[in-house]
């Protein structure tokens, strides 16, 4: 079989997504025929189904690194997966493969950040994630700001990179990217302090901000109630947080439950962004009930 790659020029207006000044419209050919580059659509299916008020399930990843993590999550039929860079320490092209998996497969790739810096939100999108997890937001003025790295002009001022990894390397145009993107990337503020909690309203109140996700591990913590999910004071700022959705046209959603019970009062009271668990907890879970099952058959 014979190989040709050819190089051609880049039309006008357009970029590769996937290098700057490496020119575009790469075509193979091969004895069985031509197959060309072509720019194909990003969307973000958990944020779509989001806006139609349907739950999703997601999942934190924090100690696998590679792609088939992605692929083992969508399999199991979860909506978003999370990369967790305030806790873990993930290299970056673990990120980056992580990502990329997860749009080839169709789970939404989220980033969780350490801060609200500028930088890392532009890099995060950058590593091909369809959108961020800021924590410990504690007011509306923290909310702005991040909102004005992770969103392009003019809602913002999200650096634009010299590569959109996130089209599969195949061309398209500036423009066109900068839409798909800004429609596909989706800002999730975490409420996990005792500020956050007071400013919900105001907050949720933010153009640009599209989920407020209760952090309850961190909130009961600092409340003095620590790993007490079922407490009143939960209770209470769940309904706040999904008030403050309600009245502001935003997504609720929770975090740091794991039984069952927990999950039915918040799809009850309104939660819709789910966090079931991580790839760490979801091992240890599967690996102790299998040796618990089959250490019961050993006389």
């Amino acid at each position: 079989m014979s190989l040709k790659v050819t190089l051609m020029s880049t039309p006008p207006g357009s970029v590769y997504s996937g290098s700057a000044g490496v020119n575009a419209g790469v075509t193979a050919g091969v004895t069985a025929g031509v197959i060309a580059t072509r720019a194909h659509e990003v969307r973000n299916h958990a944020l779509d189904r989001l806006k139609l008020g349907h739950p999703v399930l997601v999942a934190t990843v924090r100690d696998a690194r590679s792609g088939d993590i992605a692929r083992m999550l969508k399999a199991c039929d979860y909506d978003v997966l999370v990369i967790d860079l305030e806790h873990m320490s993930l290299p970056g092209d673990a990120v980056h493969e992580i990502a990329m998996t997860a749009l080839d497969v169709g789970i939404t790739p989220l980033i969780r950040l350490p801060d609200h810096a500028p930088g890392p939100i532009s890099r995060a999108l950058s590593h091909a994630a369809l959108g961020i997890v800021a924590p410990h937001v504690g007011n509306a003025d923290e909310a702005r700001m991040i909102v004005n790295a992770a969103r392009f002009a003019p809602d913002g001022e999200r650096a634009v990179p010299p590569m959109f990894p996130h089209f599969g390397y195949r061309t398209i145009t500036q423009a066109g990217a900068i839409a798909q993107l800004a429609a596909a990337t989706m800002v999730v503020a975490l409420i996990e302090t005792a500020e956050g909690l007071d400013n919900a309203d105001e907050i949720a109140a933010v153009p640009g901000i599209d989920v407020l996700f209760l952090g309850t591990s961190d909130l009961a913590q600092a409340m003095g109630i620590a790993g007490q999910k079922d407490h009143p004071v939960i209770g209470a700022a769940t309904a706040r947080i999904v008030g403050a959705c309600r009245h502001h046209g935003k997504i609720p959603g929770i975090g740091g439950i794991t039984e069952t019970v927990q999950f039915e009062r918040a799809l009850a009271a309104g939660m819709l962004y789910l966090s079931a668990g991580s790839d760490t907890s979801f091992l240890l879970a599967g690996a102790r009930e299998q040796a618990r099952t089959l250490r019961a058959l050993v006389p």
